[in-house]
């Protein structure tokens, strides 16, 4: 931005510890937040056990009838920043924690009722106790590229359970830098500041993958929000598995181009589902209020079209 749009944004951080870019708040210790993830920490966005609950048995049905037809489909929940972070909340960020939350909802009716739940937020809170390097950096939204690659192997191994299909090997080396780099520092780029402070150790993964021809390619369908965008760009989707697609929030299909339109609503999303060995829903905290956006009742209709 202008000059003097960056001028009255330092002021603002520098002076008050405020933040003019929508939705992000400051914590201790230079940590960024979007205020989203500490509402959903907290249960403040809650959905309702009645909307969650349909939603839910909806998507038991769906996960019924695209193994009916040879597809395995699993949810993921991710981790959000927000309940990493809760001893740097500032008195200002600090609330009650409300009866439940989403996460713990959708997880606990998940478990009860069989639904094949990869509940990546429990894992990464545990690798958080003993991880030299930081899982999410200061200065950026979603997880590092570091924990991202950790990610990466833990996927493999539940799609190669749930399936019985092995998929290519991956393995990573590390490099240590002390400055963030690209969307590890994404929050602190879009506040706009004369001066934004990267500096932080981060582990940076050196990534390698298996090229065993006798493996046969597994197609992988993900409908997530932004937080796959870390592990699309591992190499995961067309490297460890082979790439079906990213529908973005179930809007855009991507890449651009695999499919005959970007716009997953004017896709024939039953023809594309058939094609895929693997679906996965995956959300992070503060979009489970939202539980699986459209997609759910879209796929409910297209694979029980006589209801």
């Amino acid at each position: 931005r202008e000059y003097l749009i960056r001028f009255r944004n330092q002021y603002y951080f520098s002076v008050f510890n405020m933040a003019m870019a929508n939705g992000v708040t400051p914590a201790k210790d230079g940590v960024l937040l979007d205020v989203g993830y500490v509402d959903a920490f907290y249960g403040k966005d809650f959905a309702g056990e009645e909307f969650l609950t349909d939603r839910l048995r909806k998507w038991q049905r769906i996960e019924r009838g695209l193994d009916s037809i040879g597809v395995k489909a699993f949810m993921t929940l991710a981790p959000g920043k927000g309940s990493f972070f809760e001893e740097q909340f500032t008195d200002f960020l600090k609330d009650k924690h409300r009866p439940t939350t989403n996460y713990k909802f959708i997880k606990s009716w998940g478990d009860e009722n069989g639904l094949r739940v990869l509940d990546l937020k429990s894992v990464y809170h545990s690798w958080n106790d003993t991880s030299r390097y930081p899982l999410f950096p200061k200065g950026g939204i979603h997880w590092s590229e570091y924990g991202a690659a950790h990610i990466c192997d833990t996927l493999r191994g539940y799609i190669q359970t749930v399936t019985g299909r092995p998929l290519q090997e991956f393995w990573f080396d590390i490099e240590i830098s002390d400055t963030a780099r690209g969307a590890d520092s994404d929050i602190a780029d879009g506040m706009n500041l004369l001066f934004t402070t990267k500096e932080e150790k981060l582990a940076y993964p050196i990534r390698y993958f298996g090229e065993d021809s006798a493996i046969a390619p597994t197609n992988f369908l993900v409908i997530a929000d932004s937080y796959y965008y870390m592990l699309m760009h591992s190499g995961f989707g067309n490297r460890v598995a082979n790439y079906g697609g990213f529908w973005f929030y179930f809007e855009d299909a991507q890449p651009h181009g695999q499919f005959p339109s970007n716009n997953v609503e004017e896709l024939d999303i039953l023809a594309e589902i058939k094609k895929q060995d693997v679906l996965m829903l995956m959300m992070t905290e503060p979009q489970m209020q939202r539980l699986g956006w459209d997609a759910i009742d879209e796929l409910e209709r297209v694979l029980y079209p006589r209801d």
